[in-house]
């Protein structure tokens, strides 16, 4: 099964929270869960389920080395990146011993924070903009294009499964839009056959392709244009 990560922020800034909410998703990232200062972050850890948590250190009420020592256990099945403008040696260390997986120094560089969760959780994360299926003609407003999208998605973690399209693929798309394996295939070659005649058969004719893509195929030769 696909599941994307899940990641909650604990940011005294709002400005800075919402700001790091809206660059992780751009990627495979739901972030579940943010708050701004530390008693809201002792139900935000309690009540809610994460794979990541991104913790500030600096926070009204309870600061973050405290909620490491005494409000997260250390047998957590979670991941923690800490961050703080104030990154000298004695705070970083004590994160880390506290339990912290990361330690980075504001302000946070976001050409990096991707590579950084991508070490630490030990997961391949898709930027969502990487692949533009207009580029190939298809409608936004067809639900078998947003169908493509994911199975593009899953097939990026998964590449070789790519051959498995009734047994692996259907089943995983339909599962995260509660639809069944049927509507997701008949979904996606509708989409392929308004792309083909919107203008995918001259942009497919180019390199030589003269007959209109089967599923596999189609997912196959987008992917060979952005490896």
């Amino acid at each position: 099964m696909i599941v994307v990560l899940k990641v909650a922020i604990i940011e005294d800034s709002k400005d800075v929270a919402n700001a790091l909410k809206t660059y992780l998703e751009k990627f495979d990232i739901e972030v579940v869960a943010m708050c701004h200062n530390g008693r809201d972050a002792v139900e935000l850890i309690q009540n809610y389920t994460f794979d990541l948590l991104m913790l500030d250190l600096i926070l009204p009420h309870i600061d973050g080395l405290t909620l490491l020592k005494h409000h997260i256990s250390p047998n957590r099945n979670y991941k923690i990146i800490c961050f703080s403008a104030f990154g000298n040696d004695e705070v970083l260390q004590e994160s880390l011993q506290l339990g912290a997986n990361y330690f980075i120094l504001k302000p946070i560089n976001y050409e990096n924070i991707i590579e950084t969760i991508e070490l630490i959780c030990k997961t391949k994360i898709i930027d969502k903009q990487h692949i533009n299926l207009n580029e190939y003609y298809f409608s936004e407003k067809l639900k078998g294009t947003k169908y493509l999208m994911t199975a593009l998605e899953i097939i990026e973690k998964n590449p070789e499964k790519i051959h498995e399209l009734t047994t692996f693929l259907y089943p995983e798309v339909a599962k995260k839009y509660s639809v069944s394996n049927a509507s997701v295939e008949r979904s996606i070659r509708t989409a392929i056959e308004k792309a083909w005649t919107n203008g995918l058969e001259i942009k497919m004719n180019k390199v030589g392709t003269y007959f209109k893509p089967k599923i596999g195929e189609m997912i196959e030769y987008i992917r060979s244009n952005h490896d």
